[in-house]
């Protein structure tokens, strides 16, 4: 090894030296864990606002089916009565409530998937702290075991302080692969569960608006033709 190598070398190691000084691993360890914890935990909150949303809009698709059968009803009254104009305004209604309870309904299913995508997700990320947790625990007590044992046989044979550098820089290149594998795996499932796809629909045109008018003025026709019948047979 040439005379600059040897330099670098001893260099690189008096910093390493310094830096795991300050590092402790067993703290590491427990930051990490509380890394994931705050994940579980972020992942137990968005389940809780997509099932209030769910239910929100659950509640409101059983208004509009409750008001569709109002107006179908309303639209039978006003043609008993001889009001057409009133029977035709009904069953406008009830067309425009038939569209927005379809549109609940799409709603739902959305977000009825993504509440069993975050399910998923925490059962898994719960496991996933379980394990951390109890590998936690062993990683501290074999980190203290080595570290004892490393004293004793450093006093016993008399190592010079550049080969314990070794050692320690090796040691603590293990402990940070640990950490670094736990992060990543934790990365990995909260990827998995990331993806929040948007409830709402985009707006529509004035094309598309103007043919779901017509379409529901047609429906309104054929209803009122119907119910004609229904109120003129004996």
């Amino acid at each position: 090894m040439g005379l600059i190598a040897r330099f670098k070398a001893i260099f690189q190691a008096q910093a390493n030296k310094a830096i795991d000084s300050l590092e402790d691993p067993k703290a590491s360890l427990d930051y990490s864990l509380t890394r994931l914890q705050e994940s579980l935990r972020q992942v137990s909150q968005s389940l809780v606002e997509v099932a209030a949303a769910k239910r929100t809009m659950e509640a409101q698709r059983d208004k509009l089916a409750a008001a569709v059968v109002h107006y179908e009803e309303q639209a039978k009254a006003a043609l008993e009565k001889g009001r057409e104009d009133l029977a035709r305004l009904a069953l406008e209604r009830k067309q425009a409530a038939l569209a927005r309870q379809a549109e609940l309904e799409a709603n739902i299913a959305n977000l009825e998937r993504q509440v069993e995508s975050l399910k998923t997700t925490q059962a898994s990320l719960r496991t996933k702290v379980e394990l951390f947790r109890s590998k936690k625990e062993e990683l501290k007590a074999i980190y203290d075991s080595s570290r004892a044992q490393l004293k004793v046989r450093e006093a016993l044979s008399g190592i010079s302080e550049d080969l314990a550098d070794v050692g320690n820089t090796i040691q603590r290149a293990e402990e940070r692969i640990r950490r670094m594998q736990a992060r990543a795996e934790a990365i990995d499932e909260l990827i998995a569960s990331g993806a929040i796809e948007d409830v709402l629909e985009p707006e529509a045109d004035d094309i598309d608006r103007e043919l779901a008018r017509l379409a529901r003025s047609e429906a309104v026709e054929a209803e009122l033709a119907r119910l004609k019948e229904e109120v003129v047979a004996p």
